[in-house]
């Protein structure tokens, strides 16, 4: 039996993607067990010529057992 836990977590890029790979891969840092994502929304920002890309995600992973005793 397991049991998940989700967080929700911002990246930052220069597109969609790269968003979301960064915000994974901040992740994989700190969390062991990453199921799955779900992308909540997309926005962006502009700075002239230059764009930038915020992609807010739900970010699901598996509690580890720890034995008691």
């Amino acid at each position: 039996m397991t049991v998940q836990k989700a967080v929700d977590l911002v990246g930052t890029g220069d597109t969609i993607q790269d968003a979301v790979t960064e915000a994974l891969d901040r992740a994989r840092l700190s969390l062991e067990g990453i199921s799955s994502f779900e992308v909540q929304r997309i926005s962006g920002v502009v700075e002239g010529s230059a764009t930038a890309y915020q992609v807010e995600l739900r970010v699901w992973f598996t509690l580890l057992e720890r034995m008691h005793g």
